[in-house]
């Protein structure tokens, strides 16, 4: 890989005089300068040469290349003021096969300006120029380059240039390798700051692309460029995104020399994708009123192109998929712009319904052999978004979605790639526990923002965990081998030493659905994956190895009272199970304490709740006896309308067999009560089946 920092002044611009002479050999080039002419034909109306480097306008803050495709790809750029930014590119091995772009930038985008490249060939390594001139004030010109007017002198100091690889075509096999991180410059009190060594040793690992996973700013934290906060005016909001933009390019030589961004971004393409701090902490969709100018300095600054319909640069959909060659597609999803408010609902989305309905449709569209899906967050590690067991979000009913849905098409060898938790953590997913792996999931990051001790993943979806450390910066590396038959995935830390790696073959991950008669909890080996849902909130159950009825059972105790509380079931009881209608639930429940007994309104939940299809179905314990002692009690529920459930959403009281089927059939919620005290409470759960 070229360092530009290593390489001399005269190597650079004998690379960038060769390369124009080339480009100065094909038939016809448009000019270099960008005057105004009148007839472009006419030879007296063309303009004059480059004879100094002072007509040449400053390129600002570095190139970059993105989303790259089989046959495209979109330039970025920064000039210091109005100007025309041209592009000159060709593959390195062919630079006769010259091509050549330019876009007019103005103070409308803050002079950033992308230009989409396209006829490239799938596979192959281009180098490309970028340059600026005085903006034209008419037509532009165009006649052929001749490269000996051009002033060696102005070359070096005045063109930009970079390396890029194009996807393989969708047919060809070819092996695939690319690193992801994200979390860079500015979080909490005391930010870690530039230079970030994780960028410099991406880059000297030379990946077929970057995927630059989200928090690439932290617009609420205190850096040179300013702070976002809720009260920032949002006449000022935008030119502290753009700020920020460019001090991550660029950093205030205070601070530090570079930031390592611009000598990673000029080596090999990016994929960008955004995350909370982009617009402001943990904020949710179009209700935030900071988001217009966020997602609009984003755009700005990346080199993205996700609408087919749009110019590069000028769409606001973020999420795309990018084939690379037959055995890899990329799907990248956005988990903010779309998001319901994180507020107390049981079922809320992060994708929005066309997003959603999007990703569903590409991955069953998919012939690729490894799906890689780069979330920003985890679907299987806690965070404000997919999943967390310490404040229930709601989204869960949104995952429980996906990955019913992988089961159901039998999505074969889905990869997560995630960040946003500022650890590493690579894991495997059994949700029905049935024994095969439903995903394989690896997070990574932060690059340069401070990370804390790793934390357990997800217990509702089963995990296994193969890897998990905080405290230290890091990035991931994917590869795919040119057979397809295995992708490998890599944990490194900031200056590039292995901390872990795992071959994964095709065969580990089977998403198929297993057909089962009963679903059973016996809690001997842990908590199975259940919550204990209260208060609106959910968390971890405490687990007993002894005690239960018998060995291990999980428990909980509540000290607030007044609030009737649940344990949650695990994935591994929900989605599809219509097949259940006319089975039971059983299960073991006792109390600390029998006294002070009250018996919860079924709108808090009643003793069972099932919830699906936008239905919330409950059944109480009729009989006053019908309370759980300080003795384990067994209970026995009908999975029935013949047996009286409330139908909490209908105005008939009782449910129908219909409504009872539609709930199983799309089985979101099963909460068991675990609170029947007033006051301070404990409950212990063991045994619980769900037969047919």
């Amino acid at each position: 890989m070229r360092d530009t920092h290593a390489a001399t002044e005269d190597a650079a611009a004998d690379d960038r005089r060769t390369f124009l002479q080339a480009i100065g050999a094909a038939a016809t080039v448009p000019a270099l300068v960008g005057t105004a002419v009148g007839d472009a034909s006419s030879e007296s109306d063309a303009p004059e040469p480059i004879r100094s480097s002072d007509e040449i306008v400053p390129i600002t803050h570095g190139i970059a290349v993105g989303d790259v495709t089989a046959t495209t790809a979109v330039v970025w750029a920064r000039a210091e003021r109005e100007a025309t930014i041209h592009v000159a590119y060709a593959p390195i091995e062919s630079a006769d096969k010259a091509g050549y772009e330019r876009v007019s930038v103005d103070g409308e985008t803050d002079y950033t300006g992308r230009v989409r490249l396209t006829e490239l060939a799938s596979g192959t390594e281009y180098r490309y120029f970028v340059w600026a001139m005085p903006a034209a004030a008419g037509p532009m010109s165009k006649r052929p380059l001749d490269v000996d007017e051009l002033t060696a002198d102005a070359m070096p100091d005045a063109i930009e240039y970079g390396t890029f690889l194009t996807a393989p075509s969708s047919t060809e096999e070819r092996s695939v390798t690319f690193a992801w991180s994200g979390d860079t410059w500015g979080y909490g009190d005391d930010p870690i700051e530039p230079p970030f060594p994780g960028l410099r040793s991406i880059a000297e690992r030379e990946p077929d692309f970057f995927l630059y996973h989200g928090d690439t700013i932290y617009a609420d934290a205190q850096t040179p460029a300013g702070k976002i906060t809720e009260n920032t005016p949002l006449d000022e909001a935008l030119e502290i995104y753009r700020d920020k933009y460019k001090e991550m390019r660029d950093p205030p030589a205070s601070v530090a020399e570079r930031t390592n961004l611009r000598e990673l971004l000029e080596s090999t393409s990016v994929y960008t994708v955004w995350d909370d701090h982009e617009v402001i902490n943990n904020f949710a969709g179009p209700i935030e009123p900071l988001m217009p100018e966020g997602r609009r300095a984003f755009r700005e600054y990346w080199p993205l192109d996700r609408d087919e319909d749009a110019a590069p640069g000028d769409s606001n959909r973020f999420y795309d998929s990018f084939r690379w060659g037959k055995h890899v597609e990329l799907f990248l999803i956005d988990t903010r712009q779309y998001r319901d408010p994180n507020v107390e609902l049981d079922s809320k989305t992060l994708l929005g319904r066309e997003q959603r309905e999007w990703l569903k449709d590409a991955l069953a569209d998919s012939d690729a052999t490894w799906k890689v899906l780069a979330s920003p967050a985890p679907l299987g590690y806690p965070s404000d978004s997919w999943a967390t067991s310490a404040d229930r979000t709601g989204y869960e009913a949104e995952l429980l979605e996906l990955v019913e849905f992988v089961q159901t098409e039998e999505i074969a060898n889905l990869v997560v790639v995630a960040g946003d938790v500022h650890k590493s953590v690579v894991g495997a997913f059994d949700p029905d526990d049935d024994g095969e792996f439903e995903f394989v999931e690896a997070v990574a990051g932060p690059l340069g923002a401070p990370s804390g001790p790793a934390d357990e993943q997800y217990a509702p979806l089963n995990p296994t965990t193969f890897f998990a450390k905080g405290e230290y910066a890091n990035f991931g590396t994917v590869e795919v081998a040119e057979s397809g038959e295995a992708i490998t995935i890599g944990i490194y830390d900031e200056f590039g030493d292995e901390q872990f790696t795992k071959e994964v073959q095709a065969a580990d991950i089977d998403p198929g659905p297993t057909p089962t008669d009963s679903i059973e909890s016996s809690f001997d080996d842990g908590t199975d994956g259940w919550l204990v849902s209260q208060n609106g909130g959910s968390d971890q159950p405490e687990y007993y190895e002894t005690g239960g009825n018998p060995g291990g059972h999980i428990g909980d105790e509540e000290n607030q009272g007044g609030i009737a509380w649940y344990y949650q079931a695990p994935f591994s009881y929900l989605g599809d199970r219509e097949s259940f209608y006319g089975g039971t639930l059983s299960f073991d429940l006792r109390q600390e304490q029998p006294d002070q007994q009250f018996d919860a309104e079924p709108i808090e939940g009643g003793d069972v709740l099932l919830a699906g299809d936008g239905t919330q179905l409950v059944y109480e314990f009729r009989d006053p006896e019908q309370v759980p002692g300080e003795e384990w009690t067994s209970f026995e529920v009908p999975l029935t309308a013949s047996v009286p459930w409330i139908d909490l959403t209908s105005q008939d009281p009782l449910a129908t067999e219909e409504r009872f089927r539609d709930v199983l059939a799309d089985l979101t919620v099963l909460r068991i009560r675990g609170e029947y005290r007033s006051g301070d409470d404990a409950s212990y759960l063991d045994n619980v089946v769900l037969s047919k």
